[in-house]
């Protein structure tokens, strides 16, 4: 027998489908979808992994059960920010069959962004992201190389499945085929400088620090999935460079580690802007966001850099990280922007993930002794920037998704 359309429950349904879909971590989500259920007069209870959603509608003996088998979501700014104002008109009030129309308006006018504009991104991206790391003209420019073809493939990965489930292994090989040719035909190149400011977008620090996140927020499934996705995310990239280095021959092992030179205020400020506007393309923000993202990323790197001239280093990450919390919490609650604008380009600069793809390409030099080394310390950067959002939580506790 069919059930009687509620348009309470599709709402619910839509925006947990949207929020996921939308890259929100899954506790996040899941206190969203209740909090929204207790304002409508919904008994809920709901469930999300990070492929899966389950909701159960109505009192424990008499429940409807909907289960919707779910793509790992991907983080899309602005369709966040539409669904954060739909979540907030909700609570204002706002009759559950207009919301659920706005939902389903959003998921109808955001589209894959055109491929010459990913291309741009991640050319951009990569250039700031190797001036950050102390690159040279040679670093820089390899790297802009590398964000064109890794771009390229990106925006084939938006529009074909099979591309897609290929993407990170495509991207580490073609990126570190191009490094070696560069290196050998034109300029020699600082391998580790080159490869990690090409594959900044895809290195997992981002999904790293939400799996420890989830984790220390007893959501210990969903964790214990995302930092399974962590790992196979490394191993892809991995073996995409694994491939290529045999190709090319053992001498693009013995290039110069990771070591940031010299920076002046300037080129800090600019690489600053650089990875903004890369992130902020990539990850479908709104314009009306765009200063906010400049903003975050030039203030993480800022208090990165100086907490470091200070002296405070192993706990600089806890530091930078508890700031930042901070100051998203209270730009969410009193200027009502939207979280993620701020947070996740935060965290997408930090960038643990850099340190753990190093050592992941020092275990195939067969250097096991730095491998591990950084590997534990990619870990302890990570479990430091999570304790450090989780304490700013106690101090500012953050504003309600939407409001």
């Amino acid at each position: 027998m069919d059930e009687p359309r509620d348009d309470r429950t599709e709402l619910i349904l839509a925006l947990g489908r949207g929020l996921h879909q939308a890259g929100l971590p899954t506790d996040t989500t899941e206190e969203t979808l209740r909090d929204v259920a207790r304002t409508l007069g919904v008994a809920m209870q709901v469930n999300i992994l990070p492929t899966s959603l389950t909701l159960a509608v109505g009192p424990p003996f008499a429940q409807r059960l909907v289960i919707l088998r779910l793509e790992p979501g991907k983080l899309h700014l602005r369709k966040l920010a539409l669904l954060d104002g739909v979540v907030d008109a909700v609570r204002r009030g706002a009759p559950a069959g207009e919301a659920l129309a706005d939902v389903m308006r959003i998921d109808t006018v955001v589209a894959p962004d055109p491929p010459a504009a990913t291309v741009a991104a991640y050319a951009v991206l990569s250039c700031g992201a190797a001036i950050l790391l102390g690159g040279g003209t040679p670093e820089i420019a390899v790297a802009g190389v590398d964000g064109v073809a890794i771009g390229a493939i990106a925006a084939l990965a938006q529009r074909s499945r099979r591309v897609d489930r290929m993407y990170e292994i495509s991207a580490a090989f073609v990126a570190t085929l191009v490094i070696a040719a560069w290196d050998r035909f034109l300029a020699p190149t600082a391998l580790y400088v080159a490869i990690v400011a090409a594959l900044v977008q895809l290195l997992p620090g981002y999904s790293l620090t939400t799996a420890l996140s989830e984790l220390a927020n007893r959501n210990l499934v969903s964790g214990t999935a995302r930092l399974g996705g962590v790992f196979v995310t490394l191993l892809s990239l991995g073996c995409g460079f694994a491939l290529a280095a045999g190709l090319t021959g053992n001498t693009l092992f013995f290039g110069p580690t990771v070591s940031p030179g010299h920076m002046t205020l300037p080129s800090t400020a600019g690489a600053a802007v650089l990875m903004a506007l890369g992130i902020a393309a990539i990850l479908h923000a709104r314009y009306r966001d765009l200063g906010w993202i400049i903003a975050s990323c030039v203030a993480t790197i800022t208090l990165a850099r100086l907490f470091a001239a200070a002296g405070i280093t192993q706990a600089g990450p806890f530091a930078t990280a508890f700031c930042i919390g901070l100051g998203t919490n209270l730009a969410a609650r009193y200027l009502r922007i939207p979280s993620a604008v701020v947070l996740v380009p935060s965290l997408l600069v930090l960038v643990p993930g850099s340190i753990s793809y190093e050592s992941l390409l020092y275990i195939f030099q067969a250097d096991a002794t730095d491998a591990v080394s950084l590997g534990a310390r990619a870990l302890l950067t990570a479990i430091l920037i999570v304790a450090g959002f989780l304490t700013s939580q106690l101090v500012a506790p953050p504003a309600r998704q939407g409001g």
